[in-house]
């Protein structure tokens, strides 16, 4: 009788497996009431709703009747699979952006999901699993384990690959954003450096530097709090004496030729992304994926090398002229745009 009598490491594994029910019975409740808070679709997100959380339902609750028989494997191999898909979704999002949040997420997963798997498999209660089978042996894997088995193979097959696609996609994504934030950032101190001309005190003139790194790292030097060396100073085209126009680009990333920006392109035609290297400057990791520019009233945009970059969507209202004597430093030096006024379109890269 001594052997029948059920260990704590069951008894807190089953305890963990009803919380499981709970949370599947709330989760489905919580998401039918926001179901019904949108009036659109009702009716069809209710049955989606129930027919998705029918299945979390009745697996925990299966897991649960199972584990009270001293089925072993039909409580372990479930809630394997949910370890293993919770912690590739983590990576995912780990690759996508590293964050705190990311983080908890898999250790409370891995605390979840693997400490029953570890108090199952305790001394105490592989003897109680032993005396509680019919045969005297514990359960085997069984023709469950094996759907299940075959279930966490395709599903890794299956998404595997698609979250390590999304998370590429989302590092570049994420990349292009932090890119784009530091190109904000250089505009403020731009606009900083004009006013100070304005106002008669020292400033930068952009036309006294032979490229555009030595000239943002005087404004940096000079302007920005942080007196750390200013990341991605080699990284931008700066637009020098542009015209008085809201969109006119004022920084472009290095890797997109701003005479082809300003060009009259086939609308249809993508923007060309070129990695800095092969003309002698530094890549930024995303050079052939993904370029930033930011216009004359502040904003960014991100261009990607994955979808048609139409001159329509970049500029709903044409495209920007520059101004007779506007030109563009690169780290490798000076670009004029008197041929791209004259609509001939680029005759040389950067």
């Amino acid at each position: 009788m001594d052997d029948l009598k059920k260990p704590l490491p069951v008894k807190i594994v089953e305890a963990l497996g009803w919380a499981y029910v709970t949370l599947s019975i709330l989760g489905t409740l919580g998401a039918m009431v926001a179901a019904c808070c949108n009036n659109n679709g009702v009716l069809a997100s209710l049955i989606v709703i129930l027919l998705g959380g029918s299945f979390p339902i009745a697996m925990s609750f299966g897991m649960v009747l199972s584990l009270r028989r001293g089925r072993r494997v039909w409580f372990t191999m479930p809630n394997s699979i949910v370890l293993v898909i919770c912690l590739i979704a983590a990576v995912g999002i780990l690759c996508y952006s590293v964050s705190s949040g990311a983080l908890v997420f898999g250790l409370v997963a891995l605390l979840l999901f693997a400490g029953p798997i570890v108090l199952l498999n305790l001394t105490v209660s592989t003897r109680w699993f032993k005396a509680k089978a019919k045969d005297g042996r514990p359960d085997s894997l069984g023709c469950l384990g094996v759907g299940l088995l075959l279930v966490l193979f395709l599903g890794a097959g299956l998404i595997a690959p698609n979250i390590f696609i999304c998370s590429t996609h989302g590092r570049t994504r994420a990349q292009s954003q932090a890119m784009g934030m530091r190109g904000r950032g250089l505009y403020i101190l731009m606009e900083q450096n004009y006013r100070d001309r304005e106002s008669g005190s020292g400033w930068i003139d952009p036309s006294s530097f032979s490229n555009s790194t030595q000239f943002v790292n005087a404004l940096w030097a000079k302007l920005s709090e942080d007196k750390s060396p200013c990341p991605n100073a080699d990284a931008w085209c700066i637009a020098v004496n542009p015209p008085e126009d809201d969109q006119f680009p004022v920084f472009v990333t290095a890797n997109l030729d701003p005479r082809e920006l300003l060009s009259v392109q086939d609308e249809n035609q993508s923007l060309k992304l070129t990695c800095p290297k092969k003309w002698g400057g530094t890549c930024f990791r995303i050079c052939e994926k993904a370029a930033v520019f930011v216009r004359d009233n502040g904003t960014s945009s991100i261009v990607r090398s994955k979808y048609p970059n139409r001159w329509k969507i970049l500029f709903p209202n044409g495209i920007p002229k520059p101004g007779p004597d506007t030109y563009f430093l690169t780290p490798t030096g000076r670009v004029d745009l008197v041929e791209e006024q004259l609509g001939t379109g680029p005759t040389e890269p950067l």
